[in-house]
């Protein structure tokens, strides 16, 4: 029964967590407009003035400057004024003004205790340095604790956050990362970079020269000597080492994807993007790779599950899931990925969107 019930809670969060396919555009009329999983609904008369497109909500300041988001169909006002910081993640949309930091986390408004200039935000997860009680603070799983180690000044610059994890300096110079509720020493004082995604931490660690990766729990060591470059996703890390070599870090396992230095990669969320101009241009998505050209595009973009792209002829096509779809018959120069949301326009005023294989 206890195991039934831990199944049925972890499926629930992750029910609730999954992203909704939103976008968003005003009309030739001036109305902002919200496509909802194949649905375009109008829930303004007049253009916003700013918004963003979060997996799982939009979030605007609307014409009078009040700040709001939509969520499963409904509207939330969240304040009478446009924050003056505001980031909308998969799951949470963080905002701030005067010191107070708020989360909309499933519905709700969450108004972080304490006091806190700045912040940094992943996808499920909030840290903050509240200056009235001198504690770190993480907002994760609906609750706010006092992060478990001692920081300093230099300690809240340093810290960056993944989808759900945070890594840090500690007040006495150690590298750290809060990860599931717990603390983990990364075994180095002397980082001289680092990134973050999902449940990973890539860095290197100049005491050593060692690059290294935190990957659920555990620390493992890639290379000897410090790669090229490197760049970190979900659960996921592509580098360059020292001799040239293209690498894929992809849950525990590293593949070597060739001997050759990719004229181009990117990393985001759950997929790699890489080629060599005029050859080939590839992505590696959940330990596969899959061949999507033998041109480089004229451009491209990256998001959640999804790569979207221009070919050499001009045609919009979508990498989603292992599949790869032509999203216009029309020539299309301009469009923007949102998750596995694609956007384009086929005149002027006419917006598009793309999903799952349909258009609408």
């Amino acid at each position: 029964m206890k195991s039934l019930f831990f199944y049925l809670v972890a499926f629930i969060f992750i029910q609730n967590n999954i992203a909704q396919n939103l976008g968003s555009y005003t009309d030739y009329m001036g109305r902002f407009m919200i496509f909802d999983n194949g649905n375009t609904t109008s829930v303004e008369s007049m253009p916003v003035k700013s918004v963003q497109v979060g997996g799982n909500a939009v979030v605007y300041a609307d014409n009078s400057d009040n700040f709001k988001a939509y969520y499963q169909g409904k509207i939330y006002d969240l304040a009478d004024f446009t924050p003056s910081l505001c980031v909308a993640t998969d799951n949470l949309v963080v905002y701030s003004s005067n010191k107070i930091v708020s989360v909309f986390d499933n519905g709700n408004v969450i108004n972080l205790p304490g006091w806190a200039s700045s912040y940094v935000a992943g996808d499920s997860i909030v840290g903050f340095y509240d200056s009235n009680s001198s504690y770190y603070k993480v907002y994760y799983g609906g609750s706010t604790d006092p992060l478990p180690d001692v920081v300093d000044g230099n300690s809240i610059a340093s810290f960056k956050a993944g989808d759900n994890i945070l890594a840090y300096l500690n007040a006495d110079g150690f590298f750290k990362a809060y990860f599931h509720n717990q603390v983990y020493d990364l075994g180095t004082s002397h980082v001289s970079s680092y990134q973050l995604g999902s449940s990973i931490v890539a860095y290197m660690d100049e005491y050593n020269m060692a690059f290294k990766i935190f990957y659920n729990g555990n620390i493992s060591t890639l290379e000897s000597v410090a790669p090229k470059s490197y760049k970190a996703g979900d659960q996921v890390v592509a580098y360059v080492d020292n001799g040239g070599s293209f690498k894929i870090f992809y849950k525990g396992d590293v593949t070597t994807i060739g001997s050759f230095e990719p004229d181009f990669y990117a990393v985001e969320d759950n997929v790699v993007a890489f080629g060599t101009e005029n050859v080939s241009f590839n992505v590696f998505y959940k330990g596969k790779i899959y061949q999507l050209e033998t041109n480089t595009p004229t451009s491209y973009q990256l998001d959640f599950n999804s790569v979207a792209y221009v070919d050499k002829y001009g045609y919009l096509k979508i990498f989603t899931d292992g599949q790869t779809t032509q999203a216009s018959d029309i020539k299309i120069s301009k469009f923007k990925l949102t998750k596995n949301v694609l956007m384009f326009k086929t005149g002027l005023n006419d917006f598009h969107f793309f999903l799952n294989g349909k258009a609408y």
